[in-house]
């Protein structure tokens, strides 16, 4: 479903009334994005965006394309082409479109500065019940007055009440996060729902709440862990990045290299762009140039130079070019043609994308999972 909530005009009064609190709202430590699914044709109907390169092609786009252009060209860090496409979405009525421009214009690579732009599309969408706009608004909106600030607060209650009565599996969470800070009690009913219907924040949550001693009883510390991983590999098996990443970073920590090596592939399945750069490098620079996995190597540089653009991490970006330059001058050109080769079929069989919190909430519905790995 679409988070663009209308809430009712008289709400019940149970539901309401235990959100409501009189002072500003208070931020919780335990923050993870919102799930948000969107509806929009899914990728395999889009053109690849390098394709669409010029203002005539834009007019020729329906709004809905342009926001799933400029959402993609986000991910990969093409930010310009990002804004051209993203502002004409919103522009044309796309409510997560102005969400995702504002919150793009407004990104210095550490933090969030909203210009007068980016606040007036900000606004645009919380007047139209997005919810991620009205959360930021109501965490972020530092130019709002204390009255306009504590409106939006209202109003975000309202819409999460409306949403938990629409869709209750998919609000229970932002329920969660929401109500944590002044009831602790029926946020844990709200997490709980929400780890019952496979929510993955939810689920990544319950994953650290198990690592940090805060759920469940395990008499060693490596059982503790071990429970975390296979929540952890429910979210990554049903297509979570994550899930997937999250267990690779956790799989390294704990000195199991090559099973951890087995999660970085699959997060390449999935579509992970970061991990082609990771997976690259690691496999040019381990293995010798006659081994396959150095092969595998400079395919994963190569569709990762040609799909990633120089918006964020130009630094990785360069290395990766010098690494895949250094690892190429090792192989024959008969190598090199059959790398390029398959870097284009491995671009045709996955959108490599960059996954944060933006991403996800204006996700679409979920593909399909990959096979599972135990």
């Amino acid at each position: 479903m679409s988070i663009l909530v209308n809430p009712p005009s008289m709400l019940r009064a149970s539901a309401y009334a235990c959100l409501l609190i009189p002072c500003l709202l208070i931020l919780s430590g335990h923050v993870h994005a919102e799930k948000i699914d969107v509806e929009a044709i899914p990728f395999v109907q889009l053109e690849p965006v390098e394709k669409i390169a010029d203002d005539y092609d834009i007019q020729a786009m329906t709004p809905e394309a342009l926001f799933e252009h400029g959402r993609l060209s986000r991910a990969q860090f093409h930010y310009q082409r990002a804004e051209k496409y993203l502002r004409a979405a919103a522009d044309q009525g796309i409510v997560p479109a102005a969400y995702l421009y504002a919150v793009l214009v407004s990104d210095d690579g550490n933090k969030l500065a909203y210009s007068p732009v980016a606040q007036q599309y900000l606004t645009q969408a919380a007047k139209a019940n997005y919810i991620p706009a009205m959360k930021l608004l109501v965490e972020e909106g530092e130019w709002l007055s204390a009255n306009h600030r504590t409106i939006w607060r209202y109003k975000y209650e309202e819409a999460l009440v409306a949403w938990y009565e629409e869709a209750p599996e998919d609000a229970a969470f932002s329920l969660y996060q929401y109500t944590y800070p002044t009831d602790k009690e029926k946020a844990e009913r709200y997490l709980e729902e929400a780890i019952a219907a496979n929510d993955v924040d939810a689920l990544l949550h319950k994953a650290s709440q198990i690592e940090l001693a805060e759920r469940g009883f395990y008499l060693f510390p490596s059982s503790r862990l071990d429970a975390a991983a296979e929540v952890k590999k429910q979210v990554a098996n049903a297509g979570g990045i994550p899930g997937t990443k999250s267990l690779y970073r956790d799989l390294i920590r704990r000195g199991e290299s090559p099973k951890a090596v087995e999660w970085r592939e699959k997060a390449i399945e999935q579509g992970d762009l970061m991990s082609l750069a990771a997976l690259g490098r690691l496999y040019t620079t381990e293995h010798a140039p006659d081994d396959p996995e150095y092969t595998d190597g400079l395919v994963y540089l190569s569709a990762y130079l040609d799909v990633v653009g120089q918006g964020r991490f130009v630094d990785l970006r360069q290395q990766a070019m010098e690494q895949f330059e250094l690892a190429s001058s090792r192989v024959s050109n008969d190598v090199i043609e059959k790398v390029e080769q398959r870097a284009a079929e491995l671009r045709r069989a996955h959108t490599f994308f960059h996954y944060d919190r933006y991403w996800q909430k204006t996700a679409l519905k979920k593909k399909p999972a990959t096979k599972p790995v135990s």
